[in-house]
């Protein structure tokens, strides 16, 4: 019976109604043989029908994320296009997405770096958001990426173009289809988000199965998570897109899919064509391609100037970013503020510690010291091992203080925290400063 019931979970509820109450009315079969031959006749009429001679499944009756309602189409036999437009002067969080129009190509290559821009002027406006929705989470040539997804700038709307693989034996056709949209429009750069590890080496695997090009692979790639976990590590919890898109944007997930279950319903749809199944999929798809070009866009707006927000972290955040770009002035100049204005201690503490790194590299040791100390006075009393190393290098090599250096040294080795590299490190600081001590004791 557990074999019959997991056959009638594939099939439609309306058909089930119908052909039962036909069914039940003869006499002389059993339950369970009413059941078989219900599930044998309504999976018989099920295989006739080709994914090709299925009409394109009806717009949503409202799109609460879209001015227009999405529209579909069959492009070819086994493909599935559906397309959504999101106006530009609805703000997602703090900004509208028609503030794009104020980004620079600067702006990006601090944001992504010089060597993921290639030093070129990128035009902004041609940027390609892509993502995909795929049959599994691992990766690898037996994972497929049933579902492409395309987001770009266009006049007055975010368009977003989602293309569906219907069946799996048309996959070369799903390819053709998508290289066809590509081809059709000049874009500059594509944009991810965890893409340069997952989407992308994906989607080229299955276009080298097929035997086929993938035209992105020409264009420079900009992976936002890594300036994404950078930005906001010290405000929230997690950096998965959905999550900052809630959180951060505003964008409602409410009713939204578990992305772990997504497989398990395209498989569900294939074999059920009922593409309520797989609706929310594409929704979810769609969202996540407008909530990465908002998200995008706040951080170049933070970058621009932090004054956007009042939140430490993520201040702290675009510093931190600044510093690894290299554009150490503007990461001091916000390092500076934050030590004197944050009220989180974490934040005051990360903020003097990266004063401390930038003027050592400054050459600013007397400084750097200071800060270094600062530091270790914030703690109260909590051994802080990157700051004591730093201040027995400056009092032992530039101040000639060996006594004070080996009071910090031993302070730290009697912490017991310390790393196995740390406790050799501190030992072997401690044998030399203790033979310089005894040389000027014996000088005396």
């Amino acid at each position: 019976m557990s074999k019959l019931r997991k056959k009638l979970n594939y099939l439609q509820n309306d058909q089930i109604k119908k052909k039962w109450l036909d069914i039940e009315s003869h006499d002389g079969l059993s339950t369970k043989a009413k059941l078989e031959k219900l599930v044998k006749s309504s999976l018989k009429k099920e295989k006739r029908v080709q994914p090709s001679n299925r009409p394109a499944p009806p717009p949503d009756p409202e799109q609460h994320t879209a001015t227009e309602k999405p529209s579909s189409s069959t492009a070819v036999p086994g493909v599935m296009v559906r397309e959504f437009s999101y106006p530009l002067d609805r703000k997602y969080g703090k900004f509208s997405l028609n503030q794009w129009q104020e980004v620079t190509a600067q702006q990006l290559t601090v944001t992504f770096g010089p060597e993921d821009c290639e030093d070129s002027h990128i035009d902004p406006k041609g940027l390609l958001f892509f993502d995909t929705e795929t049959t599994g989470l691992s990766g690898g040539t037996g994972t497929i990426p049933f579902m492409l997804g395309f987001g770009y700038f266009n006049g007055g709307q975010f368009e977003v173009k989602i293309f569906i693989l219907d069946d799996l034996s048309k996959e070369e056709d799903f390819l053709t289809e998508v290289d066809g949209f590509l081809e059709s429009r000049d874009f500059s750069a594509i944009v991810t988000y965890n893409g340069k590890s997952f989407d992308i080496p994906l989607v080229e695997t299955r276009y080298i199965l097929q035997r086929k090009r993938f035209s992105l692979s020409r264009l420079p790639h900009l992976d936002f998570l890594y300036p994404a976990r950078i930005i906001w590590k010290n405000t929230y919890q997690s950096r998965r897109l959905g999550y900052l898109g809630e959180m951060l944007l505003g964008i409602s997930r409410g009713d939204d899919i578990d992305g772990s279950q997504i497989p398990a319903i395209y498989f569900n749809y294939l074999r059920s064509k009922a593409f309520a199944l797989i609706e929310k999929v594409v929704e979810h798809n769609s969202l996540d391609l407008v909530g990465l070009a908002a998200l995008l866009l706040t951080g170049l707006k933070y970058q621009e100037d932090i004054m956007h927000t009042d939140d430490e972290g993520e201040i702290f955040g675009v510093g931190k970013l600044f510093e690894k770009r290299g554009d150490f002035e503007k990461a001091r100049q916000i390092y500076d503020y934050l030590k004197v204005q944050a009220m989180r201690p974490e934040i005051v503490e990360k903020a003097v510690r990266g004063l401390a790194v930038l003027k050592k590299r400054e050459k600013l040791y007397m400084d750097a010291s200071e800060l270094w100390q600062l530091l270790l006075n914030l703690q109260e009393g909590s051994s802080d091992h990157q700051a004591v190393r730093e201040l027995s290098v400056h009092l032992e090599h530039r101040e000639k203080d060996y006594h004070q250096a080996l009071d910090h040294v031993r302070k730290s080795l009697a912490t017991g925290s310390l790393t196995e590299a740390q406790r050799l490190d501190f030992e072997k600081r401690l044998k030399r400063l203790t033979k310089k001590i005894a040389a000027l004791e014996k000088e005396d």
